[in-house]
This record gives C-alpha cells, sequence and structure tokens, in this order.
C-alpha cells in the first residue's frame, strides 16, 4: 500500500476518533453492575442532558465527569470506571470499593419528558383524562378554570425540559380530574416512589388504628407501647417519659431530631446507618420539653409505624391494605415498611399510581370519605388539617403561596425528589406532582420544580 495513502487514512480515522460526541463516550459506561448490600444498579448515559447517571430503584442520580474515567456522585465521592486490556469498561471504584459490570445488556429509562413533542412543544394538545373505572370523575381544564393557559404553558415547558425530571402532573378540581399529564416514559398505570410523603398516609392510618380501638387514644404515653419490644430506651428522663403519640404525629418530639442538620444525633443520614431506625429514635437525647417546638425528624412516622404493628399485632401494609387500600379499590402500589437496614435503598417508603393520590387526598378532603363509606373518622380527619401556620398536623404540612397580597391555603404532602400532594381547600382543588429530583434541595441548594410550577401557573390560573 502506497504510504501516502496509508497515512492518510490514520488521520482519517484519527479524525473520526476526534468527532464522536460526548454522549457516544458515555455510552461507553452503559450497563448494570455491582451495589452495596450485594443489589445492583444501571449507569445510563443520557443524550438530553449529555450526563451520566447511576438509577438505583428506578431513581436516578448524575455523575459528575472530571476527566478521562473520573466521576464524582452527588455527594462528591470519586467513582472511577476500570477498563481491562481491550479498553473495555468493566467496573468501577468508589469509596474504597470494588464494583464489577454485569452485563452491558440493559432496558434504558426515558430521558426526554417526550421525546415526540420535545423539539415542538407547541404540538401539545390539551386532553381530558379518561374515565376509568377508579371512582374518580373527570372533566375538561376550560371548564373549571376560567383561564387555563398558564397551566396549558406550564405542561408546554415541561414537555421542552423547562422543568427537569417532573414525572406527572395532575389537577383535580370541583370534584373532576381535569388534567393528567405524564412524563420521561412513566403512565398511569406505573406507581411511583413518594419518599417522605409516604410519612401523611402513615398518620392516616393510625388514626384507623385509633378509631377501630386499637390505640385509646393520641393523647396516650409513646413509650409504653414499647415496653415488650425493647428491653431498654437510652437517655430516659422525665421529659421522654412524658412523650404522647401526638407529640410524635406533629413533631413536637422535643427530641435531638431534626433532619437536615448535620449536628443533629437524629438526623436523617445518622438513624438510616443504624440497624433500628425506630429504637435508634426512641435513644435520642431530649433537648426540649415534648409539645414545645416542632421539629421534621423521620423518625418519627416511622416510630408510629412500629406502634400500629404493635398495637395491631399486624404488619402495618397488611393493616393499611384491609382499612385503607382495599375499601377504596387501590390495588396497584407496592410497600415495604421494615424500618431498618433492610430498606436502605427503599427508604420505607410507598410506591403508588399519581391517580391514587388524588383518591387518597380526596379522603382526607372529604372528612375521611370515599364513595359515601367512613374510612377515616371526620374527627380524626379535623384534627390532622388542624393545624397552624406553616406548622404540621397529624403528620401533614400547612403550605402557602402569597401572591399579589392573597394567600393561598393548602395541605402538603412532600416527598424527596418533587413528590407534592396538595390539597387546596378554598380553592376546592386537590394537585399531585411526581418527580425524580431525588436530592436537588438538600445538595444543590435549589426547589424542586413543583415548588415554581404551582404558584407561577397553576395558581394564576385559579385567580
Amino acid at each position: 500500500m502506497n504510504k501516502f495513502y496509508f497515512l492518510i487514512l490514520i488521520l482519517i480515522g484519527c479524525s473520526a476518533e476526534k468527532e464522536k460526541s460526548e454522549y457516544e463516550r458515555l455510552l461507553d459506561y452503559e450497563g448494570a453492575y455491582e451495589y452495596v448490600n450485594e443489589s445492583t444498579l444501571d449507569i445510563v448515559a443520557s443524550e438530553l442532558d449529555t450526563t451520566l447517571y447511576a438509577v438505583i430503584d428506578k431513581a436516578k442520580y448524575p455523575l459528575n465527569h472530571i476527566a478521562l474515567d473520573s466521576f464524582t456522585n452527588i455527594q462528591d465521592i470519586p467513582v472511577v470506571f476500570k477498563r481491562d486490556k481491550s479498553n473495555k469498561v468493566i467496573g468501577y471504584e468508589t469509596g474504597g470499593q470494588s464494583f464489577e459490570l454485569i452485563t452491558t445488556d440493559i432496558e434504558k429509562m426515558e430521558m426526554f419528558p417526550r421525546k415526540e413533542l420535545f423539539y415542538n412543544p407547541d404540538n401539545y394538545t390539551y386532553q381530558k383524562p379518561h374515565k376509568t373505572s377508579d371512582g374518580l370523575e373527570t372533566g375538561l381544564i376550560e371548564e373549571e378554570f376560567k383561564n387555563p393557559e398558564p397551566i396549558i404553558k406550564m405542561v408546554k415547558e415541561t414537555i421542552k425540559g423547562e422543568f427537569p425530571d417532573v414525572h406527572s402532573i395532575l389537577i383535580y378540581k370541583n370534584n373532576k380530574l381535569i388534567l393528567e399529564e405524564y412524563f420521561y416514559g412513566y403512565d398511569k398505570n406505573i406507581p411511583h416512589q413518594l419518599r417522605s410523603a409516604t410519612k401523611p398516609f402513615i398518620g392516616g392510618i393510625l388514626g384507623i388504628a385509633v378509631d377501630k380501638g386499637f390505640i385509646r387514644s393520641e393523647k396516650e404515653k409513646l413509650l409504653p407501647y414499647f415496653k415488650n419490644k425493647y428491653d431498654k430506651i437510652a437517655n430516659l428522663d422525665d421529659r421522654k417519659n412524658e412523650l404522647t403519640i401526638e407529640n410524635f404525629l406533629m413533631y413536637r418530639h422535643g427530641m435531638d431530631c431534626e433532619n437536615n442538620n448535620p449536628e443533629s444525633k437524629g438526623n436523617e443520614q445518622s438513624m438510616m446507618q443504624s440497624n433500628d431506625w425506630v429504637k435508634h429514635t426512641l435513644d435520642l437525647p431530649m433537648v426540649t420539653k415534648p409539645g414545645e417546638k416542632s421539629s421534621y425528624c423521620t423518625g418519627c412516622p416511622l416510630t408510629l409505624g412500629s406502634l400500629v404493628e404493635i398495637a395491631t399485632n399486624e404488619q402495618i401494609e397488611n393493616f393499611a391494605k384491609e382499612n385503607l387500600f382495599e375499601p377504596m379499590g387501590i390495588t396497584n402500589y407496592n410497600w415495604t415498611f421494615e424500618p431498618n437496614q433492610a430498606s436502605i435503598n427503599t427508604f420505607s417508603q410507598m410506591s403508588i399510581t399519581p391517580r391514587d393520590l388524588i383518591k387518597l387526598a380526596k379522603l382526607f378532603k372529604d372528612g375521611g370519605k370515599w364513595n359515601g363509606k367512613q374510612i377515616l373518622s371526620k374527627e380524626w380527619v379535623d384534627k390532622t388539617l388542624d393545624m397552624n401556620k406553616g406548622d404540621y398536623g397529624y403528620l401533614w404540612e400547612h403550605k402557602y403561596f402569597l401572591i399579589d397580597g392573597q394567600q393561598y391555603n393548602s395541605y402538603l404532602a412532600s416527598g424527596n425528589g418533587g413528590q407534592k400532594i396538595n390539597i387546596w381547600p378554598e380553592l376546592d382543588m386537590i394537585t399531585v406532582f411526581t418527580g425524580g429530583n431525588y436530592n436537588s434541595y438538600e445538595l444543590y441548594g435549589k426547589s424542586t420544580p413543583p415548588n415554581e410550577m404551582i404558584p407561577s401557573y397553576i395558581l394564576k390560573s385559579a385567580k
């Protein structure tokens, strides 16, 4: 072969290699890998934002590219991929541990909000939600909002990627489901992670246990229920002995427990490293008298869930199925409570469909009734929603927005990633958002999209 011609081929090959896009280079790392506790994770490249993601239990976490095969995870811990002699990726190292590539044959999650409309969002056309057998009536948005255009614009902005990783938006107004939109491959049949939005529903399940007489009253002392489960509770003093069930329902526990405070002994990360999350919570030292002030603590609802199991002598998942989910026709969900290391990746959370979230929120909005049947006592619902401005009720939160001098009040169930279930009593409305912006607030100091979408679009339409 002519030396000159051979040189041209080499140059062409080098040029082709240089033209390999950043997204194509990220494809080298895709696959299913070993992970902690004998579990697995997927590594997936996104064409949308040219980012590599670690996907754990359908939740994706970005890996920030540093150099060559080196990345950092959301906690800024290095993740370095390993290659074999043929230059193929075979695993990764992080935190002093090595994990092997299992297979490159994975089912990639959808990275575009709606790929078919992403470059032409104005082609979106509003459609009335389909009526199904789930008991929800449906209606037209233009019949319930005088000015629905801000909401239509919000959906188009979501399709464009302006509100990343919003997985669903549902609006239920005047007893009709009038908006139901899904993104990133989700649909009405896919249960979604709730994260901490599970907690308010634990409050409702506890209320059913009280209604049925398994627990006499939420005013009862808390610790006596656990005397047979735990031989000894640490840091006992007069204040801890006075703890009531209601103190935990309102996060007015008085313990050294504040979720996002790294100095707090009961912060969520410390709790999750312990073998028994309920025991860890009950062992915390007291810092104030119970009932004086509220402090958001994940250990409270987990302890109350365990209380339901002790009082009913039944797993809370089974008790909820018999007394809440089945009476409401809710069957498409997943829940393993287990507040210990077995739930280190699932956080003891429910996964449930957004339409069923509307139904559960409607239960509270309608005084504990579903289709005319009293599932939860009105007395318990009234106590739940009797909360001070910006404070907590029975594991629900009072959330309000001020817009042009007008206050819009809601009762909120909220979870990491953008799970937002709001009941708007003055507007006769329920809004549901699900999303995948996990840890965005805690790690990046930014708010999840629904916190902007609700006041800027939905409440603007309601106005």
